[in-house]
């Protein structure tokens, strides 16, 4: 009888992987494989593209407070929860916070869940956080989903944490605009404290952030950590009423566009994606009611932004960025896999299309991040 075997491939490119020769496709470190295969295993040469990804224009802000803070979570072995918006989030995490908490266990919870077209499943979105958080080497020991405050299952969130948390501290952490005071609402109106403590909002021993703390038990504690900065999203970038106008209210918009060679795709002027090289490219956007995006002919990316900013003839338009000078510029090379793709800029849109080998470039504004990988909704 023939003996099975698992053939591992390489998640991003799908080439079979293998550690014999580093210049064939799908090469991967030995030390990798002898140290156990990694549930979602990249080949070196993609995990490459990942880490170093436009990582050298990327200023994360991280209030030292909050690494205090987190010091006492791995000292205590604490469960972390960790928030993120499920249309603002690209994959990219604060790499400080990423160093403090990725031996502990995790939850990681998805909110505004309720945004999303009705066609996108639960798994879609729990594989695409679980693979990006993955990335960085947490492994979350469960994920959730949550819409808005209404729609949100408190009692299976408080019995997930009790079984996680193992009678010790949790820490809440995510970005501004995360969710988490969503989550930190419900949790209070369902809240029945049987403890001697009280609930209060106090500094934290030796910051000077508060935090506000809601007794477990008589020695446990979960802890509401000050929001993380989001200095990498569009939303840090631009002006007050231009958030406005990102940040979806309604369902998450999807709108499908052609481009080729000389023609690009505008959101306002805070991204330009256009082709390089390949064949004419179907490019579904996602993005917030209202925002506004153009198929335009490129000639000069410069001026097409700078007839934006004067006519404002797609929306939305920040004047914070007049000159060519303040954007950065990306390039991507899809493989020829037919699978479709992100490029997701964080805080803003992503952009999906079916890799056919084409060549993709990007505009937007400097220390923005964005990143490329495996499309959230498949």
């Amino acid at each position: 009888m023939a003996t099975a075997k698992r053939v591992l491939r390489c998640h991003n490119c799908g080439a079979i992987l293998q550690s014999d020769s580093p210049k064939q496709i799908g090469y991967i470190s030995k030390e990798i494989i002898e140290n156990g295969v990694p549930r979602i295993p990249y080949c070196n040469n993609c995990y490459q593209k990942m880490v170093t990804l436009n990582a050298g224009s990327l200023l994360h802000e991280t209030d030292k407070d909050i690494i205090k803070i987190l010091n006492d979570a791995v000292a205590t072995d604490s469960l972390i929860v960790w928030v993120v918006d499920l249309f603002s989030f690209n994959g990219t995490l604060n790499p400080d916070v990423v160093r403090k908490v990725k031996k502990l266990n995790v939850i990681v919870i998805g909110s505004k869940r309720d945004l999303f077209p009705k066609d996108v499943t639960d798994s879609m979105l729990i594989r695409y956080l679980d693979e990006r958080f993955s990335e960085f080497g947490i492994n979350p020991v469960d994920i959730k989903l949550i819409g808005n405050e209404d729609q949100i299952d408190i009692n299976t969130l408080r019995q997930a944490f009790k079984e996680q948390r193992k009678y010790r501290d949790i820490y809440l952490i995510g970005e501004v605009n995360s969710g988490k005071t969503t989550l930190i609402n419900k949790f209070l109106k369902n809240y029945v404290n049987t403890t001697k403590w009280q609930i209060k909002t106090e500094l934290y021993p030796g910051t000077n952030s508060s935090v506000l703390e809601i007794p477990l038990s008589n020695s446990s504690y979960l802890y509401e950590l000050p929001d993380l900065s989001n200095s990498t999203s569009v939303l840090s970038k631009v002006e007050k009423d231009l958030q406005k106008i990102i940040v979806p209210k309604k369902e998450v918009v999807m709108t499908r566009k052609f481009i080729g060679e000389g023609s690009a795709i505008m959101v306002g002027n805070l991204a330009v994606l256009y082709i390089i090289s390949g064949h004419r490219t179907s490019v579904r956007t996602f993005m917030s009611e209202k925002t506004e995006i153009k198929v335009c002919a490129i000639n000069k990316v410069d001026d097409l932004l700078k007839l934006n900013l004067k006519k404002k003839f797609c929306r939305p338009v920040s004047e914070r960025f007049d000159s060519f000078r303040d954007y950065d510029m990306f390039e991507y090379e899809l493989e020829d896999d037919d699978l479709r793709h992100d490029i997701s800029v964080e805080g803003l849109c992503w952009f999906s299309t079916r890799g056919k080998g084409q060549t993709l470039r990007i505009l937007l504004p400097k220390g923005c991040a964005v990143k490329e990988c495996l499309s959230k909704v498949r």
